[in-house]
């Protein structure tokens, strides 16, 4: 029998499109290795490799087009995971291979399946079995029944039997992760894909009670870690095979039990390898970093989730906020970087608390940006967690796509969602004493303003008190009395800061300069005109009827100060800046051709600033002799300036 795992299509948002992260399900290589030794033949599918090496396309023929990908494979079975985020393409893609391929049983499995296992077998006829929780001890068998086995003997599967929905109990939590087959690595391509780092599962098991998160819902809170040994074997296979050094170590809490933290450290030190991992505040200190460190630690994440000591009461994630600063302190000291995630959005949480956690935010600034790394996400509503017992009544609907839910791209996505909102539940929001657009608008302005840089920042908040919530709030009223509508960019911070200081202060230059910088690098790659001259850039003379054109990844930023020295000062930590505010300058920036989507940026002086300033809109060249005639008669420096410009791709030659 020959089972087809198919991964989540886990995307996240960007301005330029979506972002995919191609790494393996670990679950799904852990299963794959768990069939194997049963003799069963199994294939990894991934969606979001079809998504970027195949070319299948984020529109109305997506789900149709990732069914027929995995009927490719030519199943006997299929597998699917799903978290509750892209739960809608999980269905629309089973429905689709229910109606290619009806007699093929479709499998469900994953966190957001394992809660709700019941009320998706009741809405969603397409999957036939929902395989719950951890599915190591149930897979095998299940295969068997489907060879013609008994059901009501699999522990930990729901089942329809007629017009019922059977739930058997649940298989017993796995004690010795050291027990697990090998994880099947050889089913993703790793090598095809050169990756430099890779996800490795370290342990499952949350202890903590966390209100909003369905971790140990799934997991249980049992904290189990793989044995030092066990972990360093599968890094060393990882180094021999593929040449990866680098691993995210994959445990929500990876240094609750410290003892076994170190006993990994002396295990893994002497290999020369670097890792990272997720933590809490409460449960490193300085001495536990700095064996982590030495023993190649570079990264940690710190789930800290509000700014607020009353929501960590009322969330019940109880992290003492004195240690912030000094573990992020002592953290730097070491020499790793850190990663601090907040949430907002919550249906108790006050106007209080968000300015609370944008504030701990904001402090952030200060640090370099390689050291401190911020997020702030909206909450998703969790099945099975005790947030969405108590305040389940309060979810709503309005279609927002936040940065990790999943687009709507047939039709009646919105409406199933819509109707469904116990299995949707994701896509929902809490109502809260906070208005679900100024929640939306905190997150938003936040990833906006983060594009401007850590220097920039810190400075821009020293004129609103240091307080990021102080600067937020003012961004909001201004958004809300000026009736912008879109989405929340990098024009809003420009024209906000203008309104805010005038045309002639500092802020506004430099807010200017940048905002203008992450506009060009967020065109699309194929925003510029294409040349159809047939002769190669810079070669072709300036007479005749050929236009030209400033290219669309290009713009003039006149009478502006002196912003890269500007920004140069701030970043070294020196905001004395008046000796840098005082001549004035042309720049012309532009996003550099080729993949790496370099900005860069030099001063223009006239007549090159006249030239620029002509062709926004295509003329010909003929325009451009009557205009500038004795300049390009003299083959002088507008001739040679115009030849550069087109070699660099600038400016853009047309028939």
């Amino acid at each position: 029998m020959h089972i087809v795992f198919v991964d989540n299509l886990l995307i996240r948002s960007k301005p330029r499109g979506y972002q995919l992260d191609l790494q393996p399900h670990l679950g799904l290589l852990s299963l794959i290795g768990v069939v194997r030794s049963a003799g069963y033949t199994a294939t990894l599918f991934d969606p979001k490799l079809a998504v970027e090496m195949r070319g299948r396309r984020l529109d109305q023929t997506l789900y149709r087009r990732l069914a027929e990908d995995i009927l490719d494979h030519d199943p006997q079975v299929v597998g699917l995971t799903s978290l509750g985020c892209n739960f809608i393409c999980t269905v629309k893609v089973a429905s689709y291979i229910k109606t290619l391929a009806p007699h093929i049983p479709v499998l469900l499995g994953g966190p957001h399946a394992s809660i709700l296992a019941g009320e998706i077998l009741g809405r969603f006829p397409e999957f036939d079995i929902v395989v719950r929780n951890e599915a190591e001890r149930t897979i095998v068998p299940l295969l068997e029944h489907l060879d013609g086995g008994r059901p009501e003997h699999i522990a930990g599967i729901t089942y329809r039997l007629g017009s019922e929905i059977i739930a058997n109990p649940g298989a017993p939590l796995l004690d010795d992760l050291d027990e697990l087959p090998w994880p099947a690595f050889d089913s993703y391509p790793i090598k095809e894909l050169n990756l430099k780092a890779i996800r490795v599962e370290a342990g499952r098991g949350c202890p903590f009670h966390c209100t909003f998160c369905s971790t140990a819902s799934f997991f249980g809170r049992s904290y189990r870690l793989k044995s030092p040994s066990r972990l360093c074997a599968e890094l060393d296979y990882l180094n021999k095979h593929y040449n990866v050094s680098h691993f995210a170590l994959m445990h929500d809490l990876f240094t609750v039990n410290r003892t076994k933290v170190r006993a990994f450290c002396e295990e893994v030190a002497s290999r020369g390898f670097t890792w990272s991992c997720s933590a809490r505040m409460d449960c490193v200190d300085a001495d536990l970093l700095r064996e982590m460190y030495d023993s190649g630690c570079r990264q940690i994440y710190y789930g800290v989730e509000s700014g607020s000591s009353r929501m960590q009461r009322l969330t019940r994630k109880h992290q003492d906020l004195s240690l912030f600063n000094p573990i992020l302190q002592a953290t730097s000291a070491v020499g790793m970087s850190a990663t601090v995630s907040f949430i907002t959005g919550y249906p108790e949480e006050e106007q209080q608390d968000q300015d609370d956690t944008l504030d701990m935010l904001g402090s952030c600034f200060r640090w370099p940006a390689e050291s401190v790394k911020v997020q702030l996400h909206l909450l998703a509503p969790e099945p099975g967690t005790r947030l969405f017992e108590e305040f389940g009544h309060l979810i709503r609907y309005d279609g927002h796509t936040s940065d990790f839910t999943f687009p709507t791209l047939e039709e009646d996505d919105g409406p199933i969602m819509a109707d469904n909102p116990q299995i949707f539940m994701n896509h929902y929001f809490f109502e809260s004493p906070i208005s679900r657009g100024r929640n939306i608008f905190a997150t938003s302005v936040f990833e906006t303003l983060h594009q401007f840089g850590y220097p920039f920042l810190a400075h821009l908040l020293e004129y609103y008190e240091k307080k990021l919530s102080l600067l937020v709030r003012r961004l909001f009223d201004w958004n809300e009395n000026h009736a912008r509508v879109g989405r929340v960019d990098a024009d809003l911070v420009r024209q906000f800061v203008r309104s805010e200081w005038g045309q002639h202060h500092h802020l506004t230059s430099v807010a200017d300069y940048l905002a203008t910088a992450i506009q060009l690098s967020e065109r699309p790659d194929d925003a510029c005109p294409m040349r159809t001259s047939s002769q190669p850039p810079g070669e072709s003379g300036v007479d005749g009827a050929d236009r030209l054109v400033l290219s669309t990844r290009a713009a003039i930023l006149p009478h502006t100060h002196d912003c890269p020295a500007i920004l140069e000062r701030l970043a070294s930590g020196d905001a004395r800046i008046d000796g840098v505010l005082g001549e004035r300058f042309t720049y012309l920036i532009f996003v550099e051709d080729g993949g790496a989507r370099f900005v860069r940026n030099f001063v223009v002086t006239s007549p090159v600033t006249d030239l620029l300033e002509e062709i926004r809109s295509p003329r010909t060249c003929d325009e451009l002799g009557r205009l500038f005639g004795d300049l390009l008669a003299d083959g002088g420096d507008l001739q040679l300036a115009i030849q550069s410009l087109e070699r660099r791709a600038i400016i853009h030659r047309l028939k």
